[in-house]
C-alpha cells in the first residue's frame, strides 16, 4: 500500500488496536495510548512493505501483539490478567448490581483455558468481528463461531455454579 493510504488504515484499526492495547497493560490509559502511537509508528515506517495477502487487520495486531511482549520483555513487567479484571470490574462499580454481576464474568472468562479466554476478550471486550478473528487465529469463522458457542456455554454453566 502507498503512504498515502495510511491515514484511512489508522482510522480504520486505532479504536481497535488500543482496546487490545489497553485490555493487555491493566486499563492505564496513558500506557495504551503511547504503545498505540508506537504501534502505528511501526506500521508507518512498514507500510510500503504491507503485503496485501494479508489482512490488514492480522497485518497490524501482529504488530501490537510483538510490540507488546516486546515492550513487556524490555521492563519486564507483566500484566496479571487479573489486574486487568479488576481494572475493568472496578471502573464499573457505579452500577453495584452490574459490577457483581461482570465480576462474576470476568472471573469466570479467568477460569477458561487460555486460548478460549482470549477468544472471548477478542470478540465481547475488544468488538473483533468473526471473519477478522480467522485471519488472526488462522481458524474459519465457522470454526470459531462453534467454539464460541461452546465457550459461552461453558461460561454459563461456570455462572451457574458461582
Amino acid at each position: 500500500m502507498k503512504r498515502r493510504d495510511f491515514a484511512r488504515f489508522y482510522e480504520k484499526h486505532v479504536d481497535r488496536i488500543y482496546k487490545f492495547v489497553y485490555f493487555r497493560v491493566a486499563g492505564n490509559r496513558e500506557r495504551a495510548e503511547d504503545l498505540t502511537q508506537d504501534i502505528f509508528t511501526k506500521a508507518l515506517k512498514a507500510f510500503d512493505r504491507y503485503d496485501p495477502k494479508i489482512s490488514e487487520s492480522a497485518w497490524i495486531y501482529t504488530i501490537a501483539r510483538n510490540h507488546i511482549i516486546n515492550e513487556a520483555a524490555k521492563t519486564k513487567e507483566m500484566t496479571d490478567l487479573a489486574d486487568v479484571e479488576f481494572k475493568l470490574a472496578s471502573d464499573w462499580d457505579e452500577h453495584a448490581e452490574r459490577s457483581f454481576d461482570r465480576n462474576r464474568v470476568l472471573t469466570a472468562i479467568e477460569d477458561l483455558p487460555p486460548d478460549e479466554a482470549d477468544l472471548v476478550r477478542l470478540k465481547y471486550l475488544e468488538g473483533w468481528r468473526y471473519h477478522e478473528m480467522a485471519e488472526i487465529t488462522q481458524k474459519t469463522s465457522g470454526a470459531l463461531r462453534v467454539q464460541m458457542t461452546r465457550i459461552l456455554k461453558k461460561l454459563k454453566e461456570k455462572l451457574k455454579h458461582k
